[in-house]
């Protein structure tokens, strides 16, 4: 198939964003990476293309939509952007279609001066609190089955993390991330902030304040994120914020579930 690593940095943000947000299973298959969690999220029930191995690509197809099909779920395939074109000709012979492109950005902590954030940020250590969580859930639009399968997937998560939070004058949360830490690095993501309190700075003092916390308690060297490409205000808040290095990028195809 060709598949092509990605280079040393590029790999390791890719390992550091696997285990930072990790799947409930997962299936090692010939080089393959098959990740389940409920159907919560693309990216913890996709299949992750780690290196070619030896077996043929469309008999690795051909079972990995099986599993997914004993569990229910639609088959997906996180394709990067150094994967070559091969396994999207494969795909497109299935009949999958294309999902959102997503960018890695990277933040080297060296080449840019941490800012401070304001001291109202919350910062819950390693596990987010039931108020959190129903933050989360609210800000995202998430249903109380969506709620339980997040609260899983943090529970395994196995890394130094903290979870961030801005309250408005009335104490209510309006506007939170999480920040986990592994080999060095640290990623974000949930990052979620109520409509009516956007540009009043209340994401970026979240994201300072896991910048710096990975930094001063965790010796953290560097920071990455993924965003979707079309997300021009998160690509803008994120580069004034540091992270202007893109190291790749990756999409999903997609099949539905058979009848």
């Amino acid at each position: 198939m060709n598949w092509k690593p990605p280079n040393a940095l590029a790999a390791r943000v890719e390992d550091v964003c696997l285990n930072v947000w990790p799947a409930l299973q997962e299936i090692h298959f010939d080089g393959w990476l098959i990740r389940l969690a409920d159907g919560q999220t693309r990216r913890t029930n996709s299949v992750n293309i780690l290196h070619d191995g030896l077996r043929p690509a469309d008999e690795k197809i051909a079972y990995c939509e099986s599993v997914y099909q004993r569990h229910g779920l639609p088959t997906y395939f996180r394709i990067l952007s150094t994967a070559g074109e091969d396994m999207d000709r494969m795909l497109d012979r299935r009949g999958y279609d294309a999902q959102d492109e997503t960018v890695t950005l990277f933040m080297d902590f060296a080449r840019h001066e941490l800012a401070a954030s304001r001291a109202a940020v919350e910062l819950t250590r390693d596990t987010p609190s039931r108020e959190w969580l129903a933050a989360r859930a609210r800000l995202a639009g998430s249903t109380p089955d969506e709620i339980l399968k997040v609260g899983k997937i943090l529970q395994n998560l196995a890394l130094p993390a903290v979870f961030a939070a801005m309250r408005d004058e009335h104490g209510v949360i309006r506007s939170l991330a999480k920040g986990a830490v592994h080999d060095g690095i640290v990623c974000l993501n949930l990052v979620a902030t109520d409509p009516a309190f956007r540009r009043r700075g209340y994401s970026r003092d979240c994201l300072s304040a896991i910048l710096c916390w990975a930094s001063e308690e965790c010796g953290a060297v560097g920071a990455c994120l993924q965003v979707v490409a079309t997300n021009t205000p998160a690509i803008t808040l994120y580069h004034g914020l540091g992270f202007t290095e893109e190291l790749y990028r990756y999409h999903y195809r997609h099949r539905a579930l058979a009848a």
